[in-house]
């Protein structure tokens, strides 16, 4: 397992915990939780560059579509996370981080299991 799958879990997994806090508080999003999801956004970017630089060297196992079309949509829900963390300032929009974390957590969980010529 690479060291940048596990920061994706590790970062997703906390930005999902500490969504949890601030939905059963109830507290909108403040920067530290939206910083949160944009580290998950930056990981994930870090990830999907890897990713893509070993598929152009040839590492390509099953269908390169499938395996893009996750890597975009781990990139644009971070960024709808942070948008209606920001619009909605209930705990609604920090339930909505929350629903993004935990989304990316099972990408990456699936991402292995779809392309694994790029994790081994």
């Amino acid at each position: 397992m690479s060291i940048l799958m596990i920061a994706v879990y590790a970062v997703s997994a906390l930005t999902a915990l500490l969504a949890l806090y601030y939905t059963a508080k109830d507290l909108a999003a403040d920067f530290v939780l939206l910083g949160a999801c944009a580290l998950v956004l930056l990981v994930w970017l870090l990830e999907t560059g890897a990713l893509a630089l070993r598929d152009l060297g040839g590492g390509t196992v099953g269908d390169p579509v499938t395996l893009y079309g996750y890597l975009l949509t781990g990139a644009v829900l971070p960024i709808a996370g942070i948008w209606l963390g920001v619009g909605e300032r209930t705990r609604w929009g920090s339930a909505a981080i929350l629903a993004v974390a935990v989304t990316m957590l099972v990408l990456q969980l699936r991402l292995p299991q779809i392309w694994a010529g790029g994790f081994a």
